[in-house]
């Protein structure tokens, strides 16, 4: 399985990406899954969008990136987290075995 590489997108890129990175890194190595998490701020998403496999935003993502973009609201929230968690780990399962993305959001 290939590592997938994860975005996590905030407004200024320190604190609530790299909770909600930090988040989701927990639940997916529980899940065993090669994964590669990062977090940056909404200025930086056009300039590194590309280098990554899956985006995870906390702002709603208006341009089509090619490659799935997911709401990082629940991971915040705790509201619909684990559903959240198991999209995305689904997601990371394709891409690691098929290396196709789909868009998803």
């Amino acid at each position: 399985m290939k590592r997938v590489k994860i975005l996590v997108v905030c407004g200024s890129g320190v604190a609530t990406s790299m909770h909600a990175a930090y988040k989701l890194r927990e639940y997916l190595e529980k899940e065993n899954l090669n994964v590669s998490i990062d977090g940056c701020g909404n200025n930086e998403l056009p300039y590194r969008a590309e280098s990554y496999d899956i985006i995870v935003s906390n702002a709603q993502v208006t341009v089509d990136l090619g490659k799935p973009v997911f709401s990082a609201v629940p991971l915040l929230t705790g509201i619909g987290e684990k559903e959240l968690v198991q999209q995305i780990a689904d997601t990371v399962r394709k891409i690691g075995t098929d290396g196709q993305n789909s868009n998803n959001k």
